[in-house]
């Protein structure tokens, strides 16, 4: 008898008296065999079949796997289309990697020019968004806080953070923060600003009357001691205020730093808009806080 004949006997045999599913043992020769190989051509996902379902739509499936299992065990890996397959050769469509020019100086330092949504409306506030009229200014402006030339720490970095709340906690000793805060916190600009002008180890301007958006306000600067150590400070940190929720929702970065507070009223709600610098910062960075301090809307972009 011939291998033709003999696998022609096998396959009828298997399908007039086998069974109805697969056994495990030749399901996983069948899996072993290929993943060992690697020959094998499969379209579509390889999953475990459900033998019951293949038998009520037609018994086909089964023959080629049993075909391919006993045909392997007689003669070994096929020669023709399940055989070796040959090395692939290379995509005539593919396109070799593209290289992408890197960006300017200027553009590669920090966010485009133009306006910014510095914070977003939530919890009854309102919208911020301001204009960035220079390079080198870099951020995430939706948590409301910009920095320039990649730091706002001493001795001559620059940024720019605003806040929005209805009442502030202005402590009287940001050294000692948490035995000097006030029992009842300010709830207009001029208690915040009468409050930030009396905070120890502190040097503020006279108040000066402003307009941001159509919305009055005032702003006055404060100059921190140059010799204040904050490391000796309680926890240790150096706080402006606090607001509800949040007893360090302004802290100093460094000691000199110059806070320039542009504060008004929005419908009721305080905000804000705290320009930071130092005596060493370059005035062009300086000039540049100012601006977007004086750009803030309160509507949206």
């Amino acid at each position: 008898m011939t291998a033709h004949d003999d696998l022609d006997r096998q396959l009828n045999d298997f399908l007039r008296d086998g069974p109805t599913e697969l056994p495990y043992e030749s399901f996983d020769a069948v899996r072993d065999r290929t993943e060992q190989t690697g020959q094998w051509v499969v379209i579509g996902p390889w999953r475990i079949p459900d033998m019951n379902k293949i038998v009520t739509i037609g018994l086909g499936a089964a023959v080629v796997v049993v075909a391919i299992f006993i045909g392997a065990q007689l003669f070994g890996s096929p020669s023709g289309g399940f055989g070796s397959q040959p090395t692939p050769s290379p995509d005539p469509t593919a396109t070799p990697a593209q290289s992408v020019a890197e960006p300017s100086s200027s553009v590669a330092a920090g966010l485009p020019e133009g306006p910014h949504l510095l914070s977003e409306a939530t919890d009854g506030g309102v919208p911020i968004t301001v204009t960035i009229a220079a390079p080198a200014w870099e951020g995430d402006p939706g948590i409301g806080f910009l920095q320039w030339n990649e730091g706002a720490d001493p001795p001559d970095g620059a940024g720019m953070i605003a806040f929005q709340s209805r009442e502030y906690y202005v402590y009287g000793d940001p050294c000692h923060w948490p035995t000097t805060r006030p029992d009842t916190p300010a709830t207009t600009v001029d208690e915040l600003v009468d409050a930030l002008a009396n905070q120890a180890s502190r040097e503020a301007s006279a108040p000066e009357d402003i307009t941001v958006d159509g919305n009055t306000g005032k702003k006055i600067i404060l100059d921190m001691a140059d010799d204040v150590d904050i490391d000796a400070c309680d926890e240790p940190e150096y706080p402006l205020f606090g607001v509800p929720g949040d007893d360090l929702a302004r802290y100093s970065q460094g000691s000199g730093q110059i806070e320039e507070l542009w504060i008004v009223d929005v419908d009721g709600l305080i905000v804000v808009l705290d320009g930071l610098y130092y005596t060493d910062t370059p005035q062009n960075a300086v000039d540049e806080v100012r601006a977007i301090l004086a750009s803030a809307t309160f509507d949206g972009p």
